[in-house]
């Protein structure tokens, strides 16, 4: 009873005050809205303002970053300024497997294997008697991937051998490529299989040594006798550089078995990828081992070389490819592919194994260093660094050559030259094409004779004389292809002061300074024939004293 009745009190209240609500609102409505004071209409303005400006703002931006995405996206995959340019390489391969390196060799024998590289219709034997190379793949990589380098040695073999037979008897014999199988490991991201493929390596070596007693003797294809090899050839991709060099710190490494390295687009500094601590402590390992013995002497006859793609190598950054704090200069070159004289272009990380031009220029290397008479089946360190050096750096990088200026003229190296009579004298009018031979003669097959004035106003007092040209104004033709195989001089000039000459109209004398070195400087376009020659402008570097000639003539 008594919740029924304090039920209904409270009912009764809740009816009084939803009346009296009701009824407030009856009456506000009646007298229409309260109107709002002025300032906080403006406020209410200022906010919708501010809450559209937003909106727009973020709209532009996200507007923005689409936009610098796509642009950045577009110039990645297709505005590139190295663009791909490589011609195709060919080969014949045969892979022959190393049965008989098993587990008395290698305690590695059922997880990595050794083949012997053919190439068909060069090599027609299977058992080795050349110098031995040894190339070791890389990340993920594949025992196949020696073929474009072995194919275009063997090329360049046949050629050098072709137009110069004697030099058989000199030790240039070819080279016999072994490769490993590595079981396509991922070594960039473990450790341990760094480890374990430089152990197999270094087995490797042992074995590829052990069979020339035998076919050296069975297969003299020399008049000299060959000196039986001490030391492998290495070749290593990527990761594969790595691994050589790991090598050299293990215990089963036999001292004075690498003499070479050669790595393509291999991270010798730092890794590519730190996904696991084991990984950075060899790399620690070895970079120390290696600054270490260059310092205590026990590296001294080792040669490093690496060559990096550039920008169109993704997967490694090319900074990580210098061994220039790893090694002395006497010992290690760093280029890049893109500044390799007759290359001149960005690789990526897997065509710098197969580009044609690479290819053929990694070959003319490898044939210029070879002496089978020598235990190392190489030339001496410093002639193979000068070989390297040559080939694979531009000249613009050397230093400049140095003339003996001082030396007593001969006779002979006089030039006598007729000029126009007028005192300017410049490089492009027809005028100052005087023929060394003194003839009247214009004949582009004559000697000619370019003479450039050395400006002395202002009390310039120069050093070096630098020469930009085009070597297509020496060419017989125009468009002659063997333009880089004119051979030119260097003169110092200064007009004739003295009457004792007989014909009065040579009023110039110049003298031979020297056969300067030059540098090829690529014109390339987009498009370009890669199985076509670059054109090229040359470059001259020369250190002289303005002082002593008014001119410099290239003859």
């Amino acid at each position: 009873g008594n919740s029924s009745s304090t039920s209904s009190v409270y009912s009764t209240r809740l009816t009084a005050r939803l009346a009296a609500t009701a009824q407030q609102n009856a009456a506000d409505t009646s007298h229409g809205p309260e109107p709002l004071p002025a300032n906080a209409k403006q406020t209410m303005c200022s906010k919708i303002h501010w809450h559209i400006r937003s909106r727009i703002g973020t709209l532009c931006l996200l507007l923005a970053t689409v936009v610098v995405g796509l642009t950045t996206a577009h110039s990645y995959f297709h505005g590139q300024s190295d663009t791909p340019n490589c011609g195709m390489s060919y080969s014949r391969p045969r892979y022959i497997e190393q049965t008989e390196f098993g587990r008395s060799w290698t305690r590695y024998s059922a997880k990595y294997k050794l083949y012997l590289y053919r190439e068909g219709g060069f090599d027609v034997h299977d058992q080795p008697f050349r110098i031995p190379v040894l190339f070791v793949p890389g990340n993920a990589g594949s025992h196949k991937q020696v073929r474009s380098i072995a194919a275009a040695s063997s090329l360049a073999f046949v050629k050098m051998v072709g137009e110069s037979p004697h030099l058989v008897d000199e030790g240039c014999v070819g080279y016999d490529f072994f490769t490993v199988g590595l079981n396509e490991e991922l070594t960039a991201l473990h450790g341990y299989s760094i480890l374990e493929q430089a152990d197999f390596v270094n087995d490797a070596i042992r074995y590829i040594l052990s069979l020339y007693p035998k076919t050296r003797a069975k297969h003299q294809i020399s008049q000299t006798k060959m000196a039986l090899p001490t030391s492998v050839v290495v070749v290593g991709h990527s990761m594969g550089g790595v691994v050589a060099r790991t090598a050299f710190t293990l215990p089963n490494h036999i001292v004075g078995s690498i003499h070479a390295i050669f790595t393509l687009s291999t991270p010798h500094n730092n890794p590519t990828a730190s996904l696991e601590r084991h990984v950075e402590d060899v790399y620690n390992t070895i970079n120390q081992f290696w600054r270490r013995g260059f310092r205590n002497g026990t590296l001294d006859d080792v040669s490093l070389v690496s060559i990096a793609g550039g920008n169109l190598d993704s997967m490694i950054n090319s900074d990580y490819a210098f061994v220039g704090d790893l090694a002395p200069s006497r010992n290690a070159l760093s280029v890049l592919s893109s500044g390799i004289n007759d290359v001149w272009l960005s690789l990526d990380h897997q065509s710098i194994l197969w580009c044609a031009q690479m290819a053929h220029k990694f070959s003319a290397m490898m044939v210029r260093i070879m002496d089978a008479q020598q235990p190392t089946q190489l030339v001496p360190l410093d002639e193979r660094m000068a070989v390297m050096r040559e080939l694979l750096y531009p000249s613009i990088d050397s230093e400049v050559s140095e003339g003996v200026m001082d030396r007593p003229m001969r006779s002979e190296s006089y030039r006598y030259v007729r000029l126009a009579d007028n005192d300017e004298v410049e490089l492009h009018p027809v005028d100052v094409r005087a023929l060394a031979d003194s003839s009247q003669t214009r004949s582009r097959k004559a000697r000619a004779l370019h003479l450039l004035p050395l400006q002395k106003e202002g009390g310039y007092n120069g050093q070096v004389v630098q020469i930009l040209y085009d070597p297509q104004l020496f060419a017989d033709q125009p468009s002659d292809a063997s333009q880089t195989n004119v051979q030119l001089a260097l003169l110092g000039c200064n007009r004739n002061s003295t009457r004792n000459i007989a014909d009065a109209d040579v009023n110039v004398l110049c003298t031979t300074l020297s056969i300067p070195k030059v540098t090829k400087l690529p014109l390339k376009r987009n498009g370009d024939d890669p199985n076509l020659p670059v054109h090229s402008l040359h470059y001259i570097e020369y250190s002289l004293s303005v002082d002593q000639y008014e001119y410099v003539g290239i003859e």
